[in-house]
């Protein structure tokens, strides 16, 4: 397993940047020194292969600082996979990860947690904590659907919510 040590031998981070730098690339990369370490990949972290293994960079960086491994998951608070400056990383259960989230693709009302249900001409709130699925009521208006989630989600997982304020537009984020 990876030390501390090693990889500040290898790497050095900037907590302000959250980027990575190169300082003794893998032999078969000499002149990677002081480039910017890792890449991309589809799902939108940031990885650095060390020793053939691929780190999350947000990993990465928890343990650059603070000697330890996370046990939990590193989140991103602004929800930017490859953001990975100090201030914005936290440690994280999945449930709150999960909160902290955008909009899924198949949401089609633009709002978390809430839908609008046709055949009975009302808005519905909904939220889903530890897999389990509540019903937090049926509104006349999308607000009071919305205003119904926020409460929940804040009472569920408190600065980790992504109330449906803060999701409108998180696409742009």
């Amino acid at each position: 397993m990876l030390t501390q040590h090693q990889l500040k031998e290898k790497l050095s981070y900037d907590p302000e940047t959250g980027v990575f730098i190169w300082l003794n690339p893998p032999y078969n990369h000499p002149r990677l020194e002081g480039a910017r370490a890792g890449s991309i990949y589809p799902n939108g972290y940031r990885y650095v292969e060390l020793d053939e293994k691929d780190y999350r960079t947000g990993r990465l960086a928890w343990f650059y600082m603070t000697g330890e491994w996370p046990e939990a998951m590193v989140d991103h608070i602004d929800m930017h996979r490859a953001n990975d400056r100090w201030l914005n990383l936290r440690l994280a259960t999945n449930s709150q990860n999960q909160a902290n989230r955008g909009l899924m693709v198949t949401n089609s009302s633009g709002t978390k947690g809430v839908r609008f249900e046709a055949s009975r001409g009302k808005w519905r709130a909904q939220i889903t904590i530890m897999g389990k699925s509540k019903n937090l009521g049926r509104y006349w208006t999308r607000e009071e659907a919305m205003a119904a989630y926020e409460r929940a989600a804040k009472a569920a997982w408190g600065d980790f919510a992504r109330t449906p304020v803060s999701s409108l537009g998180a696409s742009d984020r």
